[in-house]
């Protein structure tokens, strides 16, 4: 018999993959607000939730939880905050399916980097399944070189590839409290906005609206998924949470009409075949708090220019 623990965690991993999802409707719905805007205010009440967490749950022990993350920790938030920037103009450039896309090749870097500088070995199936993606990401890429996008795609590897290495530094530090990393992140992404903003005035509901994916689709949506991976499989929770990755352009398509090509559907579905491929492989990880391969932060996106 399935543990009812199990249970709920793994409706807690979808509920935040479904949150985490959400950002493209919240985007799509604004008035004026630029890339730089809404990431600031986001990270703004980003920042406000993961510190009154953190304050909850670290049980008056600030101090150790500081010194606990040394200085990788620090600069894995500060690799996640780059990578957040990276993402929001991405989403300038090219189409939120075109980017989610590379952006879902996230464990498959981390995989790499692992190799190089934690000296894991690449098996065969991770080796195939890296074959398998890069099919796609050739489909994709390809048949938009001549095309609007390419700059877009371009920033989403390397927001990929960001975010891949700040998972890596974290699996080097098993002590380390990941709810403070994620407080950073924000604080250090309102930082790297601040020279990009134009102006901080905005329209109430603009306003709002960035606030809200701050606290709900970010926030809540992360919470979730790292509450559920405490008592489901790091490779199920891999599964799992590549559901964000497909309804994040499913809901723009409905909904707003951003129709993506059929070679970004063909090769888009041709890369999440490869990661799939490597993570029903993996082995089962010891239980952490959160494996951050598997709540990849859809972070700010912003209507193509």
């Amino acid at each position: 018999m399935v543990p009812s623990n199990y249970n709920r965690s793994v409706i807690m991993v979808i509920m935040g993959g479904v949150l985490l999802s959400l950002l493209g409707i919240g985007d799509r719905n604004l008035d004026n607000a630029t890339g730089p805007q809404i990431a600031f205010y986001r990270a703004v009440s980003q920042s406000i939730f993961f510190a009154f967490i953190f304050i909850l749950t670290s049980r008056k022990a600030y101090k150790a939880a500081f010194v606990g993350l040394g200085r990788r920790g620090w600069f894995a938030a500060f690799t996640m905050s780059m990578a957040s920037f990276l993402l929001i103009m991405s989403f300038q450039y090219t189409l939120i399916a075109n980017a989610v896309f590379f952006i879902s090749l996230t464990p498959l870097f981390a995989a790499i980097l692992a190799w190089l500088f934690l000296r894991e070995n690449i098996d065969k199936r991770t080796t195939l399944a890296m074959a398998i993606a890069l099919i796609g990401v050739c489909i994709i890429f390809g048949t938009n070189i001549n095309g609007e996008g390419v700059i877009g795609m371009v920033l989403a590897l390397m927001m990929a590839f960001c975010y891949a290495g700040s998972i890596v530094i974290i699996r080097t530090l098993p002590k380390a409290n990941i709810v403070l990393i994620c407080t950073l992140n924000a604080l250090m992404t309102l930082i790297l906005m601040l020279p990009l903003m134009d102006s901080f005035i905005l329209s109430q509901k603009d306003l709002m609206i960035c606030l809200g994916l701050g606290i709900v689709q970010v926030g809540m949506g992360t919470a979730l998924v790292m509450a559920g991976a405490q008592h489901v499989p790091a490779a199920q929770v891999s599964i799992l949470a590549l559901l964000e990755v497909v309804l994040s352009p499913l809901w723009v398509w409905i909904f707003v009409k951003e129709v993506p090509s059929l070679t970004t559907v063909i090769g888009g579905a041709i890369v999440l075949c490869g990661v799939i491929y490597q993570v029903l492989g993996a082995r089962e990880a010891r239980k952490r708090p959160l494996d951050m391969s598997l709540a990849i932060d859809i972070s700010v996106e912003t209507k193509p220019k």
